[in-house]
């Protein structure tokens, strides 16, 4: 019994150790799959970590050919434009190991932005006055031969050298002068305008209506030319112009007595002159018709000479075109990401919302030195929003005073603001008031309610060149007689006497020299200062 025992016994200790071995065997298996798994995981990303820094070092190397060919075209160019011969139209890095770079130059003078390089439009062509559009392709090549290609689409503008002023840049048929003077070019960008300036008011310059009509509700006098897409219509008020009246798809109606304007009268549509009379020291020049015309009531200058009548002439062109004018008026949007300075341009710039009061403006105002930035964020808003009130202030150095778009502006140039003795208005101080933009990426003022407008109240003695941009305008009717910019959104301005005087201005790098004219010596179309740039990057794609 003892025997079968000790058999039974030593069976069991036997089993038992097999079943021991393949538990040991089974968890070696799992620990070989786990550290083979973890072994190919490892390389998998060794591998694509070589690969992703391949492609990194490839795109790296394209952005570096986009960036040699942007520099090598700014580099060429002039004063009179681009020099062609300067620039090659395809480049590769300098010789030597990966990662290396190659990229062509294309342009386009289509008005919309090209999608790529190789798209319809796109030439070979070097950039020239009428280029529109400027496409680099540039292709970088890693170490490990990966390669990457870009296409970069940059705008490129061959015009003026000067931005207009709002007066010149943005009404959109919301100012009106009445009874008042207005020194410089009036644009009138949208809607039609109302002349009404009276017997003692006048525009001074030319008077431009881009998309729309004129008619007058009161003596309408400028004693430049008149421009106007839409039908001139004039009755029962004297109309006086110095230059020529034209309209480059409508009719022009004189049915008034007291015409006197010393040009032409030029229409694509007809010419009404019924129960009209006066003075044309130019000709009727009309692409259809004269209607209801009596000879004898009208002549030159002279009273005696008749006024020669020319139909079915070509519609009429002027120079520049309405459209050019519009392009080049666009609204200039200055929001809360704007730049007022730079390494090279310094400006003071006290921490905004800590001058407020009508002493801290005028402390920082009466300053000399650096040019100074305010920023009046944070500053307390009554109902009519923050006030900027300077008071009597000696104004003795550049300053921009920055109101933000999240509150109304209220703004009291009432006091008497003066600038240094022995300065003149042209080259001395100039004082910036701006209500920021809120909405920087839509080229437009923003639409504003009638409870939103700035409110602005001013007196008769200010000497220093005066900027004011209000993103939705001023809801005032108001006299105002001050030199310098008014720069409007498209609710506008309400001028009741008082005389304006546009005068240039600028505030480097952010606005360059601010114009009061569109033709001639020193207007945004003045043939002797224009200017050729690339500027920044409009679109890129990557593959």
């Amino acid at each position: 019994m003892l025997v079968i025992d000790r058999f039974l016994n030593r069976t069991r200790q036997q089993d038992e150790g097999g079943a021991v071995l393949v538990t040991v065997v089974v968890v070696m298996f799992v620990g070989f799959i786990i550290a083979a798994t973890i072994a190919a995981s490892v390389v998998f990303t060794i591998g694509a970590n070589v690969d992703n820094k391949d492609r990194t070092q490839a795109f790296i190397a394209a952005e570096s050919g986009r960036d040699a060919a942007v520099a090598s075209i700014k580099s060429a160019i002039t004063s009179t434009g681009l020099n062609c011969a300067s620039v090659p139209m395809a480049a590769n890095s300098t010789a030597g190991s990966a990662p290396i770079f190659s990229y062509t130059i294309r342009s386009s003078e289509a008005t919309v932005r090209p999608t790529g390089w190789d798209a319809s439009g796109v030439t070979t062509t070097c950039p020239s006055p009428t280029t529109k559009w400027v496409v680099i392709r540039s292709t970088g090549t890693g170490t490990n031969d990966a390669q990457t290609t870009i296409d970069a689409v940059y705008p490129w503008y061959h015009g003026p050298a000067t931005t207009p002023s709002g007066t010149v840049a943005f009404f959109e048929g919301e100012f009106k002068a009445t009874k008042s003077t207005y020194t410089g070019d009036l644009v009138i960008r949208e809607g039609d305008y109302e002349c009404n300036n009276g017997a003692t008011g006048a525009i001074d310059g030319d008077l431009w209506v881009l998309r729309g009509g004129l008619t007058i509700t009161d003596d309408c006098t400028v004693t430049g030319s008149v421009y106007t897409r839409d039908a001139i219509e004039i009755k029962n008020k004297k109309f006086t112009v110095g230059g020529d009246v034209i309209s480059v798809a409508g009719q022009i109606k004189l049915n008034v007595n007291g015409v006197s304007i010393g040009g032409d009268v030029y229409a694509a549509g007809n010419i009404d002159t019924k129960n009209g009379k006066g003075k044309v020291d130019g000709s009727f020049r009309t692409h259809l018709a004269m209607v209801d015309h009596v000879p004898a009531d009208w002549t030159r200058a002279d009273g005696v000479t008749p006024v020669p009548v020319l139909t079915g002439e070509p519609t009429p062109v002027i120079s520049p075109t309405l459209e050019q004018v519009f392009a080049a008026t666009a609204w200039i949007e200055l929001t809360a990401s704007t730049t007022w300075s730079s390494a090279a341009l310094p400006v003071d710039a006290p921490a905004p919302g800590t001058v407020c009061t009508t002493a801290q403006l005028q402390a920082v105002l009466s300053a000399t030195g650096t040019r100074a930035v305010i920023d009046m964020t944070g500053c307390p808003a009554g109902g009519s929003g923050i006030k900027v009130a300077p008071g009597n202030v000696t104004v003795a150095r550049d300053v921009v005073i920055l109101v933000p778009s999240s509150e109304k502006m209220d703004l009291e140039l009432t006091g008497t603001i003066s600038r240094p003795t022995g300065t003149t208005l042209a080259a001395g101080p100039q004082l910036l008031i701006v209500h920021l933009d809120p909405n920087g990426s839509d080229g437009r003022p923003p639409a504003c309610s009638s409870s939103a407008l700035d409110k602005f109240s001013a007196g008769t003695t200010n000497s220093v060149r005066t900027l004011i941009y209000s993103a939705c305008g001023i809801g005032s009717t108001m006299s105002l007689t001050m030199s310098g910019q008014l720069y409007m959104g498209s609710d506008g301005l309400h001028l009741n006497g008082g005389t304006f005087t546009c005068m240039p201005m600028s505030w480097a790098p952010t606005l360059p020299t601010i114009s009061c004219g569109i033709k001639g010596t020193g207007g945004i179309f003045d043939p002797s200062n224009t200017v050729t740039r690339l500027d920044n990057l409009a679109y890129q794609s990557e593959r």
